[in-house]
């Protein structure tokens, strides 16, 4: 079994320094990039056998074999506790998210997947956004990260492998992104002192990017809850009829401090599990709510997001995690 650690399990599980305050500025890492996660709705999955005409995505990691997935060790019931916006499932402790990373298949408009997140996210807003979005534009830039919900004693073999994903149409990959990766370096990438050092130096691009998205939250929307370690931002929709009645509002939940990984050595990342290593990590998640009958602003702010109130009131109907993220590359 691959011995990846998927991200936000990761932040969970072996968090052990927080961020400060700070940071050079960032860049996209010119290897891992920005991956757009799709989940293909249950039962629209493709199998192994193939047709004339199939089109299916490539590999990108040839480091595993194609029948292997990249990310085995993700417990259904573990990722959706960390309020990932994935579908229930009964036994979830007997279930996995299996990942693979594929090239950007032609048939599909990155610029029309990735800027529909980035765009809901504000990140035109960021310092240094005008990277993100050019970049997208070319489709050696953006990778799928291919999701499958699977049996957690499944067996991968090359009889039995991992399904081949046929290319989807644009509406229904942009239907099916329950989350994505930008992968980044700080400004000045770090190539000495002790490998803790330069570990450390590595995610100083994750804090700079929390800290200018923190600065455009905190101007754009209203900070409608607050915890030690996390704050909920929202942008509230009013209703077509009524000038003072809220009908939909956008909760933006962003930690206080971005993850820094002091045992990044235990956190290997497949493009090669001995010399890359995740470093930092933050996790931003954006759900659009609805409510039942209207709201004013004052009702609103009385409520916090995660509570049994707040979700007697609001109906979910869209949800994605974004995910920033460093890596130590010692190759």
């Amino acid at each position: 079994m691959n011995r990846i650690i998927f991200l936000a399990v990761a932040a969970t599980m072996f968090f052990q320094h927080s961020a400060h305050a700070g940071g050079t500025g960032w860049n996209i890492d010119e290897t891992c990039r920005f991956q757009l996660v799709y989940l293909p709705p249950e039962g629209e999955g493709t199998s192994p056998a193939s047709a004339p005409g199939d089109r299916f995505m490539e590999t990108l990691l040839k480091n595993i074999p194609a029948y292997r997935p990249d990310i085995d060790n993700i417990l259904y019931k573990d990722i959706l506790g960390l309020g990932f916006p994935l579908p229930g499932r009964e036994d979830t402790s007997k279930l996995k998210l299996y990942l693979k990373l594929y090239e950007w298949p032609a048939p599909l408009d990155p610029v029309l997947s990735s800027h529909r997140i980035f765009d809901a996210l504000l990140l035109y807003k960021v310092a240094g956004a005008e990277r993100l979005y050019e970049s997208a534009k070319n489709p050696a830039n953006v990778y799928v990260k291919y999701a499958s919900i699977d049996r957690a004693d499944r067996a991968f073999t090359d009889r039995s492998p991992f399904r081949a994903p046929e290319v989807p149409k644009q509406w229904q990959f942009d239907s099916h992104l329950p989350f994505s990766s930008l992968y980044v370096t700080p400004e000045q990438i770090a190539r000495e002192g002790t490998e803790a050092d330069r570990a450390r130096a590595s995610a100083r691009g994750v804090v700079a990017f929390h800290a200018s998205l923190s600065r455009v939250y905190e101007a754009s929307l209203s900070l409608l809850a607050a915890t030690e370690e996390k704050r909920y931002f929202a942008d509230f929709r009013r209703c077509p009829d009524s000038a003072d009645g809220i009908c939909a509002v956008r909760i933006y939940e962003v930690p206080v401090k971005p993850f820094v990984f002091d045992n990044f050595r235990e956190l290997p990342m497949p493009q090669d599990p001995d010399r890359v290593f995740l470093s930092g990590l933050l996790l931003v998640k954006l759900t659009d709510y609805v409510v039942d009958s209207p709201m004013t602003v004052k009702e609103m702010e009385k409520i916090r997001p995660g509570t049994k109130t707040f979700d007697t009131r609001f109906r979910a109907v869209w949800s994605h995690v974004f995910e920033v993220a460093s890596v130590l590359d010692l190759r």
